[in-house]
């Protein structure tokens, strides 16, 4: 390589430190920057070789990778995460491990003719269920978590072979005989699918941004009523991206693409959760669903983590890794502003106590700006609309230390009735219309969700507010149990919440974050049976007054927890004040959405801004999360956004890197307004 071309590309970034990663980081910029790399046999290498890598080394490469990917928010920086079960000594094996991945875990998997091709993301946590209907001789070295029952299966039953498949998955399957390729998605929609379509191509990915990496050199449209949507929801309707050209298989869909006219079709649906079951459960089988749920999601090569805050729901999941398999690690996160008051952290000190566990304990404190937005640009696909996500990079950082696998308590409250608001929902919604109910809610998501036409006439530009309308149905009906709207308000908003609006940040964000951080993310709380069971309850054996979650406390019956979970809940927000996070940076905070892309963009009305300090922090949180992301991808062309009023979809060109000897990187607030020069974008 010529002198100037390593020169130019700016020698290695002496910020990495310890072992690993600083030569594939210099590689990654010489070829990003055009630098063309040739296979020679005649090269030699001179190399310290040390092997099998040491703790501490295995620490360092983990930090390297880290600073890797926050440098390069690529996901070909973070598919390097595969390779950490090698170099890990903690990992029983690892050689063994390579095998198994190159033997059988490899993707893409073949039946035995060859003739069906499967790709996946994501986990089957009931293959040991299904392992046992296949024959002997197809048993011997299955892999856990590795769909057995996939291509074999459907050669003979086509999309019924998904049916039976439990976990959170997203699925490709290419029958090079038909000519057809099939994508099915999990039915809580927990693992996600994304694909563009056009006359000359089809393309599908588990990110956005992989398909934008594939896609150079397409014009990819911004959809301007979908921004507007997010911002006014916190979430996107009808399996739609913010990008017009690029949609999410719906959550238990299935689609076929076959040659021919351009455009996938619904070729089916998984049955909906709502039709798993023809009779109602009894308390009894509940136990029992509750079982089999912890006994799925604790299916790993290894031990799991635990995220513990102490309350009845991680508690719960907690006994059962005690009962089931030894966990890798208990692991809380507390305020570092506040410890002495965070109430979570005193039950989880004293209930580890009687489980008997140490527990991990991880302060936490909001980030400072410029570190949220490399968090934001470096783990998420597209804007959070919720700043969860902050609290839970911090858990999933320290959960990594000590397993692949995390679980957690999320969806208890909302499958076992264990907010409030569903109490108070039972009398609310006598007499009421669902919109005139969720209005008047002290749930923040059904009260923006019930004030979307107000949110629209307030702040959407004209143009953009006539062309709404395409959005349909903002609650997305229908969906699992929605037929009850009328007959058990309760059980409607316990599936909105569920199969709705958690889907956006609770689930995709979630997963997006723990995967770059090394970790899957699961709760048997997701499991569809247990669902199913819970929800053919009627209201007063699912919700009891003064007995919160009763269904789920019966795990504790005849234990030392028995009479615990007395205390109020308390919810995480109670000790990390968002709110008083956006106060403190606020001079930034508030230039990063004044002075960036949402301007270009054309979507608000003029002077929307106005007043900005009065709005809610939620709204300022998203307006601030979807600026950023138009920053990373891109800004829309302002002379479009002008001449159009953004009437049409305002178009994004895909990302480029510019040329330079660095990457660019997202505008902090407070630096100007200054681009990088428009070559290479």
């Amino acid at each position: 390589m010529r002198p100037d071309r390593l020169a130019a590309a700016g020698g290695f970034d002496e910020r990495f430190r310890g072992w690993g990663l600083e030569d594939a980081e210099l590689g990654y910029r010489l070829v990003r920057d055009g630098v063309r790399m040739r296979y020679s046999t005649r090269a030699a290498v001179y190399h310290e070789h040390r092997s099998p890598a040491s703790a501490s080394m295995y620490r360092e490469w983990r930090e390297n990778l880290g600073h890797f990917a926050r440098k390069h928010p690529d996901p070909a920086v973070r598919l390097q995460e595969m390779f950490a079960p090698a170099i890990d000594p903690a990992a029983p094996a690892a050689e063994a491990w390579v095998d198994t991945a190159v033997d059988d875990a490899r993707q893409p998997m073949f039946d035995r003719e060859r003739a069906l091709v499967m790709v996946g993301n994501g986990e089957v946590l009931n293959y040991r269920e299904l392992s046992r209907r296949l024959p002997d001789h197809r048993r011997h070295r299955m892999p856990p978590r590795r769909p057995p029952s996939g291509p074999g299966t459907l050669r003979r039953t086509r999309h019924p072979a998904f049916e039976d498949l439990r976990g959170l998955f997203a699925l490709a399957v290419w029958d090079s005989t038909a000519h057809h390729l099939t994508l099915v998605r999990d039915r809580l929609g927990e693992r996600p699918l994304y694909y563009y379509d056009s006359p000359e191509l089809f393309a599908f990915a588990s990110e956005i941004r992989c398909l934008s990496a594939c896609l150079r050199g397409e014009d990819l449209p911004l959809d301007s009523v979908d921004a507007l949507a997010f911002l006014g929801l916190g979430r996107l309707t009808d399996n739609r991206t913010l990008y017009r050209d690029i949609h999410s298989v719906p959550a238990g869909g299935v689609l076929r693409i076959g040659p021919g006219h351009a455009g996938p079709r619904l070729a089916a649906s998984l049955t909906p959760v709502s039709g798993l079951r023809a009779t109602p459960a009894d308390e009894a089988e509940i136990g029992h669903l509750i079982d089999q749920a912890h006994r799925r999601a604790l299916v790993a090569d290894r031990p799991v983590a635990v995220g513990f805050s102490g309350g009845m729901d991680s508690s719960a999941v907690l006994q059962a890794a005690l009962a089931h398999a030894e966990p890798a690690a208990a692991v809380t996160v507390f305020s570092a502003r506040h410890p002495d008051e965070d109430e979570n952290l005193r039950r989880a000190r004293a209930l580890a106590r009687k489980f008997g566990v140490d527990l991990h304990e991880v302060p936490f404190r909001i980030p400072s700006l410029a570190a949220t937005v490399d968090l934001l640009n470096g783990t998420l696909d597209a804007p959070a609309a919720e700043p969860l996500v902050l609290h839970n990079d911090a858990l999933h950082r320290a959960a990594r230390d000590h397993s692949a696998v995390l679980l957690g308590g999320h969806g208890a409250d909302e499958v076992f009735g264990g907010y409030v608001r569903y109490a108070a929902l039972r009398a609310d919604a006598v007499g009421s219309t669902t919109e005139e109910w969720m209005a008047t809610s002290l749930w923040e998501r059904w009260n923006r969700t019930a004030g979307w036409g107000k949110f629209v006439t307030d702040f959407g530009r004209d143009a953009i507010a006539a062309r709404t309308a395409a959005l349909g149905d903002t609650l997305d009906r229908p969906f699992p149990y929605s037929t009850a709207e009328h007959t058990d308000p309760v059980l409607f908003g316990q599936a909105l919440d569920l199969f709705r609006l958690m889907a956006y940040d609770n689930f995709r964000a979630t997963d997006e974050n723990g995967i770059a951080r090394g970790v899957e993310v699961r709760s048997p709380f997701f499991d569809i049976d247990l669902v199913a069971g819970v929800f053919s309850l009627p209201v007063e054996r699912r919700i009891r007054p003064g007995a919160p979650k009763h269904l789920l406390r019966g795990v504790f019956s005849g234990t030392p927890l028995a009479e615990e979970f007395t205390e109020p809940k308390v919810g995480f927000d109670d000790h990390f004040s968002y709110a008083d996070w956006t106060t403190d940076n606020w001079p930034d905070f508030s230039a990063t959405i004044t002075e960036g892309p949402l301007n270009d963009l054309g979507i608000l009305r003029d002077g929307a801004f106005t007043d900005l300090e009065k709005f809610d922090w939620r709204l300022l949180w998203r307006l601030f999360s979807l600026s950023t992301w138009l920053d990373r991808e891109g800004r829309p062309r302002s002379p479009t956004a002008e001449a159009t009023g953004c009437g049409a979809p305002c178009p994004v060109p895909v990302r480029r890197v510019p040329p330079g000897p660095g990457p660019y990187r997202p505008r902090r607030p407070g630096r100007g307004r200054d681009r990088p020069p428009a070559a290479g974008r």
